[in-house]
């Protein structure tokens, strides 16, 4: 099955301006000449068209009078989805995506009705808006003005102007005994998500070090590449840590012309990139574009799943468990308004998929009912505790469970030569993608 990351931009429209609706679609679209784009123009009746933009969609099924198009992963989804019927109920949709363990977006088109909807947290972009008549929904906010985003475990409807959200997700409880529940949803998880090859963006973390000691002995062929400056600290941990493991390391080297180019290549596609959304987004894309494989592994999400950072420990100590366990919360809510779109863009402007396995849904349900003191110390500087005594069950080195690390953006440098070599602008040309 093609694997390849689905990418979309739709428009419906009901007064009348189609042709004036796909000239937009290209215009805005054109940024995006290096993909192979097909295109659909749908009457559905009732006075609605469809003009419908894509690539690379797991499924789409075309009928008469509907459409549905979805993008997922696992691959082992598709007996699910392949069960979408144009007009199936919100109640059996509800029933349908509650069942679901993976990621996924998609759209379902039926005469007037559209319903989208969203995976629990959002780890594959969907964002749409509406304006003059018309309604867009698209894969990134890049391609659409003024867009917004479709909120994660949400399902969206749109019947003429009546417009509907319903959430469908919801964590489901556990009690029992934490440590031994993670080291087995860990091991489930990365058994389904992680590939049978991928390209991992190795720091010598925790977060990362543990995805490669799993996906090694669950037979896995990994290439970890890490991305830094000659005296970064990335540099010098991630060489550590993969000789520990017994991995192979593959470094990419940071200097002003890599990161001025990388820059000009990224900066196009988001959208207000702050310097941290270009520093991140600048790891991404070079890890992906040094990979030999179709799909990266990340450790994002790690942080907000198992409290990470060092605001939780300081907000723990000076306002109490109760407020900080509010703001790992919110954290977990909105990290698709923060990484999720920027990360997955630019690796998939090199043609590949990026997969976050710490999001995964059995982890994201768990994330919300951990208690924070297995998450953050909250008197003295200890976080990620429960992670951490789960690899050390796992057998995975001490030296990888208690190195400290800082963000990456810090800790490969890239941030500190966009600052002094004042690399920081919104212009950018596209260059050199991958044609997916």
């Amino acid at each position: 099955m093609n694997n390849k990351p689905s990418i979309f931009h739709l428009t419906v429209t009901r007064d009348g301006n189609l042709r004036e609706i796909i000239n937009q679609s290209y215009e805005r679209l054109e940024r995006f000449n290096f993909i192979r784009w097909r295109d659909k123009l749908l009457n559905l009746g009732n006075g609605y068209s469809v003009f419908l933009r894509f690539s690379n969609p797991r499924l789409l099924d075309e009928r008469s009078n509907g459409l549905i198009l979805v993008d997922f992963y696992p691959d082992d989804l598709s007996h699910l989805f392949e069960k979408l019927q144009p007009d199936i109920s919100l109640k059996d949709l509800m029933g349908l995506l509650d069942r679901v363990n993976g990621f996924f977006t998609g759209f379902i088109i039926k005469d007037s009705r559209i319903i989208l909807f969203r995976d629990h947290v959002g780890a594959i972009p969907f964002c749409y808006t509406m304006s003059g008549g018309s309604f867009t929904a698209s894969s990134f906010r890049v391609m659409v003005d003024d867009a917004v985003c479709i909120p994660p475990g949400r399902i969206t409807e749109l019947i003429d102007n009546s417009f509907r959200i319903y959430r469908w997700y919801k964590w489901r409880p556990f009690s029992g005994d934490y440590v031994e529940e993670l080291k087995n949803r860990l091991l489930n998880v990365f058994s389904r998500y992680l590939p049978e090859e991928f390209t991992l963006g190795f720091s010598g973390g925790l977060d990362s070090s543990i995805i490669a000691y799993v996906g090694s002995r669950l037979g896995r062929k990994i290439e970890c590449i890490t991305v830094g400056t000659e005296d970064s600290i990335d540099f010098t941990w991630a060489e550590e840590a993969a000789k520990l493991l017994g991995l192979r390391l593959k470094k990419i080297k940071l200097n002003e012309e890599t990161v001025r180019n990388t820059i000009e290549n990224v900066s196009e596609f988001l959208v207000n990139p702050s310097i941290t959304d270009l520093s991140i987004s600048s790891i991404f894309y070079l890890v992906a574009s040094n990979g030999s494989f179709d799909n990266v592994v990340s450790g994002q999400g790690a942080d907000e799943v198992f409290g990470g950072y060092h605001k939780y420990f300081r907000l723990g100590l000076e306002k109490g468990a109760k407020y900080v366990s509010g703001v790992m919360m919110k954290d977990l809510l909105e990290i698709y308004k923060t990484n999720s779109e920027r990360d997955y863009l630019v690796t998939m402007l090199k043609g590949k998929r990026l997969i976050l396995p710490y999001l995964a849904k059995p982890l994201y349900d768990l994330a919300f009912i951990i208690p924070v003191e297995l998450k953050t110390g909250l008197k003295r500087d200890d976080r990620k505790i429960l992670l951490k005594r789960v690899g050390q069950i796992m057998g995975i080195p001490e030296r990888l469970l208690t190195k400290p690390k800082k963000a990456v953006q810090y800790s490969s440098k890239i941030q500190k030569i966009i600052i002094k070599k004042n690399i920081y602008h919104g212009t950018s040309s596209c260059k050199e993608h991958a044609r997916i």
